[in-house]
């Protein structure tokens, strides 16, 4: 298995390209796709967890990149019908 480290700023809300292990060219990808968004070599902190996501369905369980894109998405989406239906719980 390969192991990928990704860093999760406290602190900072962007994170240089250069302090992640990451193949420069499976962050070009992504970027294209609108999996994250560079702005000034910097990667937003919140995009930080959507790669390790992905990265870890394709070394883990041997997803292909659209794959993996596709269920972060999905489990980004049902989490937020989750924190909806525990609102909407809370109202009653």
């Amino acid at each position: 298995m390969k192991m990928v480290r990704v860093v999760f700023p406290a602190e900072e809300d962007w994170l240089p390209v250069s302090t992640l292990s990451i193949h420069p060219g499976l962050l070009e990808i992504l970027e294209e796709l609108g999996v994250v968004e560079v702005v000034n070599d910097k990667v937003e902190s919140r995009d930080l967890h959507r790669i390790n996501k992905i990265t870890r369905l394709r070394d883990s369980l041997g997803i292909n990149l659209s794959g993996a894109i596709l269920i972060c998405d999905l489990l980004e989406r049902i989490s937020e019908l989750e924190n909806e239906v525990r609102q909407l719980k809370e109202k009653r």
